[in-house]
């Protein structure tokens, strides 16, 4: 038997578990080029157009500039020429901006590709972003929409360029693309992950504060 699944929904390392269960039972893992659900789904809700805002520095503590760079820096020592990121909050921190795609989440739901000189394409749909979001991001962000994303995978491809991939969290759908391509794979995890879980002196000022506010809501609860 073939079991289908949606390359966009299961992470590089969930496709390999599934994959090597199925082999197993004899059976054999596809990947679908479109959602069945999707499909029948009718009355289906539109993508969510929640408004991009810049996060202060007040808040931040670091200008994306400086972490572009310093995860850039770190990118060179993996020897990968890219890093491909798909978890809004990795995004949201590296950029600096917020959003509100998600309810009581203030993330923006993208993907974006960082480059090892520091540069990044964003795909998210334009749409979300004010002018002062765009200038925020400034001329080293490329905006681009989502539906672009795997035609620059592909040219990574065939670039020969190699790519920083985490297995744990980006989509089947990204690897095969670079792969297919010609890419280069380098399977470690999502270089922001660390550096956006060591908080900032402001940081941990703001968490502070938010505790604070949280501790006395509850009170009077």
């Amino acid at each position: 038997m073939k079991l289908g699944f949606d390359p966009w929904l299961h992470s590089i390392a969930e496709c390999e578990r599934l994959a090597a269960a199925c082999g197993k039972a004899g059976a054999e893992l596809v990947s679908l080029e479109g959602n069945p659900v999707d499909a029948v789904w009718a009355d289906q809700p539109p993508p969510p157009l929640g408004p991009v805002a810049s996060h202060s520095l007040d808040y931040a503590g670091e200008e994306s500039a400086a972490k572009r760079q310093r995860i850039a820096a770190e990118l060179k020592k993996s020897k990968a020429d890219a890093a491909v990121l798909s978890l809004p909050d990795s995004i949201a921190w590296l950029l600096n901006i917020r959003g509100a795609d998600v309810p009581h989440v203030p993330l923006p739901l993208s993907f974006a590709v960082l480059h090892a000189d520091a540069q990044v394409d964003l795909f998210i749909d334009p749409r979300k972003l004010t002018e002062e979001a765009r200038q925020h991001l400034g001329n080293q962000v490329s905006v681009q929409p989502p539906e672009a994303l795997e035609a620059v995978l592909e040219g990574l491809g065939r670039a020969k360029r190699t790519v920083l991939v985490d297995p744990a969290s980006a989509p089947y759908r990204l690897a095969s693309r670079l792969q297919s391509a010609g890419a280069r794979l380098v399977r470690e995890a999502d270089p922001v992950a660390l550096p956006e879980a060591c908080k900032n002196p402001v940081e941990i000022a703001g968490t502070r504060r938010a505790h604070a506010r949280d501790g006395a809501a509850l009170s009077r609860f």
